[in-house]
């Protein structure tokens, strides 16, 4: 109070290099500015993890070892039916279809029919 300073920490930030002392002054601009900080470097350091543990996968066996450490990106012609034989074997699911697909087709890697559309796969924990 004396030094009409603040203490701020951030989480996403540990130990002394997420600390740091600003004035009383102007706090209200200081907090949205870091705030909207801390919201970039969350969704960047999520982005990047999302990224590196996303793999693309061409036939069912890589799909299997793809799931065991993250996701799989699949061409995928599936049925219903098949997409619940997925889950059994390997407790995967779709998780989305991206809404950026690549133009073209390719071949589903579990039943190997033409595919027009990607999905991305992964397991809850």
């Amino acid at each position: 109070m004396e030094k009409h300073s603040v203490a701020l920490a951030r989480r996403d930030v540990p130990g002394r290099d997420g600390k740091q002392f600003v004035s009383q002054d102007g706090l209200a601009q200081t907090v949205a500015a870091l705030l909207v900080d801390i919201q970039q470097s969350l969704l960047d350091r999520a982005t990047q993890f999302r990224d590196a543990n996303t793999h693309d996968v061409s036939n069912y066996d890589e799909f299997k070892e793809a799931i065991q450490t993250g996701f799989a990106r699949a061409w995928w012609a599936g049925s219903p039916q098949d997409e619940q034989r997925v889950k059994e074997e390997t407790k995967a699911t779709i998780r989305c279809f991206p809404l950026d697909q690549s133009a073209g087709r390719g071949t589903c890697f579990y039943t190997g029919q033409p595919a027009e559309k990607i999905a991305i796969f992964g397991r809850a924990y």
